[in-house]
């Protein structure tokens, strides 16, 4: 019994280990082989066996959570070995990333193998792409698996490290750009300050000054202005003009007109602002849906 044990859990582990990166990058699931032996340790050969896959890990009670479970029947060859691919579902990798795994083979009742699962290093991680709570553009409108829209939706309740993270709603990147956090204090460059770690910054532009450019008002030149005024009580039929230093003063019947004094060449102060356009500063922009990584 101790070397069918030994051997089935050896080629069973060891096969997962050669297996898991390849089968895990295209979601096919878990390549799980062995050689399954009596307990005279002979090969069960060309033998159909019911197996159960235990998928589970410890929680921080150190009681068993269920990942996946499932009993089929496998075909053993002339040699005993069998083969099968245990699939636990995209829908799991979060329980895969954030625990460690251990996976369990019975035979009814009988426990064959209960082992940490152990794949290939990073194996995990290059199916996931990056880290949890990496952003990154996206040209669509439905995130993909182990993703979520940066538009302040809530968060799925198995993200509980990106929860940790952010919250229970993923950031709100609708309309914003991204920058770097905190302060650069690279030497001959100015000063940046950028907003604090998942935190906004507000629109603004840096304090300047504009030089006088050509912009004046028209020089009028030497000019007076007349003023008519009716319902003047004068001389009627006869023209007068009168002089003085306020002006001249013309009669045409019962009309008058005031002519001002010449006021020299001169021109005239510009006061107020120009016309006001737009509604923020911005530079050339394509749109795109930031996106959020829920698992590792």
């Amino acid at each position: 019994m101790k070397s069918k044990i030994l051997l089935l859990s050896f080629l069973t582990l060891f096969t997962i280990a050669i297996n898991y990166a390849q089968s895990s990058a295209s979601q096919a699931g878990i390549a799980v082989q062995g050689i399954a032996r009596d307990a005279n340790n002979t090969a069960l050969t060309n033998k159909n066996i019911s197996l159960t896959f235990e998928l589970y890990y410890l929680n921080a009670s150190s009681l068993e959570e269920p990942i996946y479970t499932t009993t089929v029947n496998v075909e053993t060859d002339a040699f005993g070995i069998f083969s099968y691919i245990i699939d636990p579902t995209a829908i799991n990798n979060s329980k895969f990333a954030n625990n460690q795994a251990y996976l369990r083979i019975k035979k009814g009742a009988e426990i064959i193998s209960n082992e940490i699962f152990k794949h290939v290093p990073y194996a995990i991680a290059a199916n996931n792409g990056v880290p949890t709570g990496s952003i990154m553009p996206f040209i669509g409108t439905e995130a993909p698996a182990g993703w979520a829209i940066c538009n302040g939706s809530e968060l799925p309740s198995t993200a509980t490290k990106l929860i940790a993270m952010v919250g229970n709603n993923a950031p709100d990147l609708r309309g914003m750009f991204l920058r770097g956090a905190g302060k650069n204090n690279v030497t001959g460059y100015t000063e940046n300050v950028g907003p604090n770690l998942k935190s906004r910054q507000q629109d603004d532009n840096l304090a300047h000054t504009h030089a006088a450019g050509e912009l004046a008002a028209d020089d009028a030149g030497e000019h007076a202005h007349d003023v008519p005024i009716t319902g003047f009580s004068g001389l009627r039929g006869t023209n007068l003009t009168e002089g003085s230093s306020r002006g001249i003063y013309t009669y045409h019947g019962d009309k008058k007109t005031l002519t001002s004094a010449l006021s020299g060449k001169h021109n005239h102060k510009i006061s107020g602002s120009t016309a006001e356009t737009g509604t923020e500063s911005r530079p050339v922009n394509y749109g795109v849906n930031y996106i959020i990584k829920l698992y590792y």
